[in-house]
């Protein structure tokens, strides 16, 4: 838009549709996830189920905002993430991703209107280079590139064609998504009028979203970079038990870089896990040492959601209940196992028990380890 019409339309009427995302913590996680390789790593992960169709090479991160201006209004888009995708100079596909942690119930019809202001945006910088060109044309005399009526008015021609543009919403919430997954799971479609129905359904456009609910992700293998542990451990914020045991199974392969873990932290808001970042622990301690101090401060404190608020257990106490929460995952617990945990007072002795028992896999491997 020029600067005369941003001007004029300054004084009309602004609308302004801005998503939902993550408030604050959206920052650091678009920041994140706008590296070509993890953005790549999410479509292909999330989408393509594993299969390279996305070469990060190919990426570039464009402007997310989107604007259409008349002489009444001026509306204005924001998005999340957007990068385009070229090959060899020509341009193959926009890949657009919003980031949810509540329900749009708005959502096909939001990303609809996006789509369409980027199509439209393609559409504006087709007509302003056929006019360039066009006007090349007459002044060396070579004729008109236009070929019929339509072409001349609407100066869009038979051979112009836009590239795709495809939005992926990935869903950091809690619940289940219950928000429509098309257009036409909105609309208000007449109970008794069953052929209006029918005909209504075939006329217009289903308009399907593409979601990625990272509280319900099956295949994290799919992911080749640390989107898989970081994805991982997000699914497991609400069990303490399942947080631990994976980080305990997957330390020898671990490759989350701190970047990734102070994401984490952001989104689970975990003081802790913030401050152990900063001070460098998982990469100059090791993972082990790392799960320490998890277990020891994040977790025992509240860092994954889902732990009760407002408690004041002492803390063997709190670290007796969470080893009780650990082993009851493998089976019921005999009485005398139970008393003999709640007895202990030394809270370093339950940590350790803590450890052996998120390794143990069953009650009679714990067991035999703490009474070795």
């Amino acid at each position: 838009m020029e600067d005369a019409d941003r001007q004029r339309c300054a004084a009309d009427t602004k609308v302004s549709c801005q998503g939902g995302t993550l408030g604050k913590e959206d920052i650091s996680l678009k920041t994140y996830l706008s590296s070509a390789v993890r953005y790549a790593d999410l479509w292909n992960g999330g989408v393509f189920a594993g299969e390279q169709l996305i070469d990060p090479d190919e990426l570039e991160e464009i402007n997310p905002i989107l604007d259409k201006a008349d002489e009444q209004a001026v509306l204005e888009r924001t998005r999340d993430l957007v990068m385009r995708q070229s090959r060899k100079g020509q341009k193959l596909a926009v890949w657009v991703v919003e980031n949810q942690t509540v329900i749009d119930y708005s959502m096909p019809v939001r990303i609809m209107l996006q789509e369409a202001l980027e199509y439209n945006k393609q559409v504006k910088a087709i007509v302003c280079r056929n006019e360039q060109i066009e006007k090349k044309q007459k002044e060396n005399g070579t004729g008109s590139i236009y070929a019929d009526a339509g072409e001349r008015l609407y100066k869009i021609r038979e051979a112009d064609k836009l590239y795709p543009v495809v939005t992926l919403v990935v869903y950091w919430g809690d619940e289940t998504w219950k928000g429509p997954r098309d257009l036409h799971e909105m609309l208000q479609l007449g109970e008794n009028a069953e052929n209006m129905d029918q005909m209504l359904r075939k006329m217009i456009p289903e308009y399907p979203i593409n979601i990625l609910n990272l509280s319900e992700l099956e295949h994290a293998e799919s992911f080749r970079s640390e989107l898989k542990h970081l994805f991982e451990l997000y699914k497991r914020r609400n069990s303490k038990e399942e947080f631990c045991r994976y980080i305990s199974d997957n330390e020898q392969n671990w490759n989350m870089n701190d970047e990734t873990w102070m994401v984490l932290s952001n989104l689970t808001r975990s003081k802790k896990l913030r401050n152990l970042i900063k001070k460098k622990k998982v990469e100059e301690e090791g993972m082990c040492k790392a799960l320490d101090d998890l277990v020891d401060d994040a977790i025992a404190e509240g860092m994954v959601r889902g732990r009760a608020e407002g408690r004041a257990e002492g803390r063997a106490e709190g670290r007796a209940e969470m080893l009780l929460d650990i082993l009851s995952e493998y089976g019921d617990l005999e009485t005398e196992l139970k008393e003999e945990i709640v007895a202990q007072a030394d809270s370093a002795i339950i940590k350790e028990w803590i450890k052996q028992a998120v390794r143990a896999g069953s009650i009679e491997t714990f067991v035999s380890k703490i009474h070795a």
